[in-house]
């Protein structure tokens, strides 16, 4: 793996006020620690920071150099970079001091290369499980990634931890967990469809309530006429009788 070279200056205060005033100067407070070290709090400029950790792999190995130390360049690497959630710049950054004759545990991601047999000939989707698995080795031999080949794969064959095999390297992670596997095609249906699935069944609910109001709507009304006609029957019979009985009297 590719060393990189990186000079800092100690720092003396520390705290959220010191270290606005010196993100004000353009720099980067940072700290450097280890097994075998005392932290040390430094600073670093931010735009020399910037240029060399563009496009850097994450595991770099960095010679830091801190001015007044004398001595080598230390040996570290990058444990934790916190950005500011607005503007996205580097607000602070953990460095861990490291030994060469000494294993480190990091964290590498895990890249996939090939066309899935499965998807091209039956229409399949990749789904990408686990991205990154934990290992184990020397400094020297930190890989910038490992890159597994998938074309072989087809629908309902994945590819598991096991399957990695890297030299001077142990995995760290159970070798059952799956990184990535071959499903079979489904039909994914988009916000938009979804909604329109969605009114068109409210609207259809909404068609079957009105019916069915119409309907009892109807059959009350018909129950009306039917007693109104009844009635008025009813009325004039009576209204017949009656008249019947005058003219006998």
């Amino acid at each position: 793996m590719k060393e990189l070279n990186l000079t800092a200056q100690k720092r003396e205060g520390t705290g959220k006020g010191p270290n606005r005033r010196l993100r004000q100067d353009g720099d980067v407070p940072a700290i450097v620690y280890g097994p075998e070290t005392q932290p040390i709090a430094i600073r670093i400029n931010y735009r020399t920071l910037y240029r060399l950790l563009h496009g850097a792999p994450l595991n770099t190995l960095i010679n830091l150099d801190i001015e007044g130390e004398g001595g080598p360049a230390r040996k570290v690497i990058i444990r934790e970079l916190q950005k500011d959630p607005v503007s996205g710049n580097l607000v602070h950054i953990d460095f861990h001091s490291v030994a060469m004759d000494k294993p480190i545990t990091v964290t590498v991601p895990v890249n996939t290369v090939g066309i899935p047999l499965g998807v091209k000939t039956f229409g399949g989707i990749v789904e990408h499980i686990q991205r990154d698995v934990t290992i184990s080795c020397l400094p020297a031999h930190i890989p910038e990634e490992i890159t597994i080949d998938i074309s072989e794969l087809n629908i309902g064959e994945s590819m598991h931890v096991s399957n990695l095999k890297i030299d001077n390297v142990t995995i760290l992670d159970e070798g059952t967990r799956t990184l990535v596997t071959v499903v079979a095609p489904t039909v994914v249906k988009s916000a938009a469809e979804e909604a329109a699935a969605a009114a068109a069944e409210g609207e259809a609910a909404e068609g079957e309530a009105a019916e069915g109001e119409a309907a009892a709507e109807g059959e009350a009304k018909g129950e009306g006429e039917e007693k109104t006609e009844g009635k008025d029957k009813k009325d004039k019979k009576e209204g017949g009788e009656e008249k019947g009985k005058k003219k006998k009297e």
